[in-house]
């Protein structure tokens, strides 16, 4: 029997490395002792997450395209919960157990086990796990434990991040002789690479899709310290977002351009129902398809409850 453990389409770092550190805890815990346990990677990963994989020597998980799911085998899901965040590929019946760090919107017709805090990243709640277990992560997961802290909460900054993230990142740096501003800088250096992309590429970059009031909405992020080289593209940003409903099937469509040295974020649209939209969910004035939302820098927490709010207004 396999089990298979893997995150979110449009996956970033935690998602990614949440699947090989909880494979790495459930073998040392020996909790399914007849079962190969295998991360995934929905998609392919970001330059972000190959960077950081990279640099602390782990090998990339497959993608979940890449093999054959048999009859017998069962899957665990990492960093989300919700289907349209979920692989098409991994069928409902076979989900066994999910950890996650985002706010729960689920229908299963049998039990399973289920771990959710909040947390600000799904890496932190995995270690956890670990330290209630007494077992220390190699050096290799803890290097993805903080660098995916890092990225989840930038840099220990976010509105997300809790003093639990704090600790185990400051632990992991004194252990493992990391610098977390070095190791930081390098983490917002990578996820500002937009080198070769294309307007598509970067609006589907970093994506959930979220069920908001009987509407599938879209919401892009991309993390940057050259909000300016994006915003250049905003001609061509407008209309991938176009392009993005059709071939993502949803009703709206989202990017949020996130300044992580200024903590600010400028939001991109595309038709004039969504910035009416964004004008009642975050008070400001929508033009030209764009909106400054400020200091709203968390997708999960800042930016789509508040979308969401609004859009049940304008029901």
């Amino acid at each position: 029997m396999k089990i298979y453990i893997l995150g979110h389409i449009s996956p970033d770092l935690d998602s990614i490395a949440s699947a090989v550190e909880y494979a790495e805890y459930l073998k040392k815990t020996n909790r399914y002792k007849d079962a190969q346990l295998i991360p995934l990677a929905a998609e392919t990963p970001n330059k972000e997450t190959q960077f950081i994989f990279d640099k602390f020597g782990v090998e990339l998980p497959k993608l979940i395209d890449d093999i054959e799911i048999e009859q017998t085998d069962s899957f665990i899901l990492v960093d989300h919960n919700e289907e349209a965040q979920r692989s098409p590929k991994i069928p409902s019946g076979k989900i066994i157990e999910i950890i996650d760090h985002h706010k729960i919107n689920i229908t299963f017709e049998a039990p399973l086990r289920i771990d959710v805090k909040p947390l600000g990243s799904t890496s932190s709640l995995i270690y956890d796990h670990f330290e209630t277990a007494g077992i220390k992560p190699t050096k290799e997961v803890q290097g993805l434990v903080i660098s995916a802290i890092l990225s989840d909460t930038q840099g220990l900054k976010s509105s997300t991040t809790t003093g639990y993230d704090s600790e185990i990142a400051h632990k992991i740096a004194k252990d493992a002789d990391i610098d977390i501003e070095k190791l930081t800088f390098e983490i917002f250096r990578a996820k500002s690479d937009i080198t070769g992309m294309t307007a598509f590429e970067i609006v589907t970059k970093d994506v959930k899709v979220y069920e908001m009031a009987s509407h599938k909405v879209f919401i892009g992020v991309i993390e940057t310290v050259e909000p300016q080289k994006v915003l250049e593209q905003k001609q061509a940003l407008i209309e991938a977002l176009s392009e993005v409903k059709p071939s993502k099937n949803v009703d709206m469509a989202y990017l949020f351009v996130v300044d992580i040295l200024k903590s600010n974020s400028i939001g991109v649209f595309s038709t004039e129902e969504e910035g009416k939209i964004l004008e009642k969910a975050f008070v400001g004035k929508a033009e030209n398809g764009t909106i400054d939302i400020g200091p709203r820098t968390v997708r999960k927490k800042d930016i789509a409850p508040e979308i969401e709010r609004a859009i049940k207004q304008a029901k």
